[in-house]
């Protein structure tokens, strides 16, 4: 799909779902001052992964576990030992025809609860149920698939919620919770307050890649925003270089929008080269601490799979391209800055690992469907469901060796 096409596949649809009795599929049910409601729809359970987030998930995954009793005053736990699974945008469609789509976003509903009865499933991380150490922050950069709707200049990130503003998960392009909610709030081993400054349909820079509508903060943008209103650690986020993680999942529009360039493989260094002009912003600041991604296999997106199997092939090889120049970058960088920590999260792996093994997660084997059932891989044509992007952030929170 040549051009810059698909707005309306690129913009992020923000409507409120509406009021349930009931806490919705893979929807929150649980956890300290979470005053939504308990209960969980038909074939779901709420089951226990740490003090701070309990998760509807289907009754049939719930394989061996004990429970967990909680009220307002008093918790008691009792659970076994598990083993995690181990292994190892956003607003755009594909780039190659003019086919457009458009998705809507909803936000789950919170109610009331006084106490909640749970079950802990044998699929959790064997992290602490506590989160241990001192307050973390974290600084988050993206697209549409790590947005959250948060600005900068409403509510704070806090203990009552560590993502500040909208309410958990708050406005994403998986119908749900993405990586980073759960990063923050499930698979976390500290508390983190998290400042998500990601924007649904961001580039890298507009005057390389314009976005697909005016108005939408590309990383250029972003950095500004952290600039502005973090840099010098106000009350509000007195966060350090030791306790701070900066993180980078950008470059889905980019490469949506210019992978059939003829000049390809030396315009992916112009781009590059202008994201790490912006990290080494962060790092003027203070920033030490990076998470770097990759490209999720957004050639297997439903919107690209009209493609001919030799344009694939090549979005394919660009891909590949991109994921590797930027492992050089990230190397380049260390030894240009002293001091620095990066984690490189190929999330292109574990992305396809959970494509290529749906069976594993309780997903919809059929990969060319999408929509808001929880089952199927994809939210829209062009975006990941829950499912995906709950193992995308078990997994960025089990690689952070040494942040938490």
């Amino acid at each position: 799909m040549k051009g810059n096409t698909l707005a309306a596949a690129l913009a992020l649809g923000l409507s409120a779902r509406s009021v349930s009795a009931q806490v919705g599929a893979y929807g929150q049910c649980g956890g300290v001052q979470y005053s939504g409601q308990t209960t969980c729809v038909a074939g779901y359970t709420c089951v226990y992964y740490n003090d701070y987030y309990y998760q509807c998930i289907p009754s049939s995954q719930v394989t061996s576990a004990t429970t967990k009793t909680t009220t307002k005053s008093t918790t008691t736990t009792t659970k076994s030992t598990t083993t995690p699974v181990t292994t190892t945008k956003s607003t755009t469609t594909s780039v190659k025809t003019t086919t457009t789509s458009s998705k809507t976003t909803t936000t789950p509903v919170t109610t009331t609860k006084s106490t909640t009865t749970t079950t802990k499933s044998t699929t959790t991380s064997t992290k602490s149920s506590t989160p241990t150490g001192g307050i973390k922050y974290w600084f988050s950069f993206g697209d549409s698939y790590t947005q959250t709707g948060f600005d900068p200049t409403l509510q704070q990130p806090s203990y009552s919620n560590p993502m500040g503003n909208p309410p958990y998960p708050g406005w994403t392009s998986s119908n749900g919770v993405n990586w980073l909610d759960v990063a923050t709030e499930k698979y976390n081993q500290s508390v983190v307050f998290c400042y998500n400054l990601a924007y649904g349909g961001a580039t890298i820079d507009a005057n390389l890649i314009p976005p697909y509508a005016g108005g939408v903060l590309s990383l250029t943008d972003q950095t500004n925003q952290f600039l502005q209103y973090y840099a010098s650690a106000p009350a509000s986020a007195p966060w350090t270089a030791s306790n701070t993680l900066f993180s980078v999942f950008i470059g889905i529009n980019d490469i949506s929008n210019a992978w059939w360039r003829s000049d390809w493989s030396t315009f992916v260094d112009t781009l590059i080269t202008a994201q790490f002009a912006l990290i080494q912003k962060m790092y003027n600041a203070g920033g030490r601490k990076f998470l770097i991604f990759n490209i999720p296999p957004i050639d297997r997106a439903p919107a690209n799979l009209a493609d001919s199997a030799s344009d694939l092939a090549t979005f394919h090889t660009a891909l590949a391209l991109w994921s590797t120049k930027l492992q050089t970058y990230i190397a380049n960088f260390k030894t240009a800055n002293s001091g620095t920590t990066f984690w490189f999260y190929d999330c292109n792996a574990d992305f396809s690992y959970v494509l290529n093994n749906p069976s594993l997660f309780g997903m919809n084997p059929d990969l060319t469907l999408y929509g808001t059932d929880p089952t199927y891989a994809w939210n829209n044509n062009f975006h990941p469901g829950i499912i995906i992007q709950d193992y995308l952030g078990k997994r960025v929170a089990a690689q952070l060796t040494g942040f938490w």
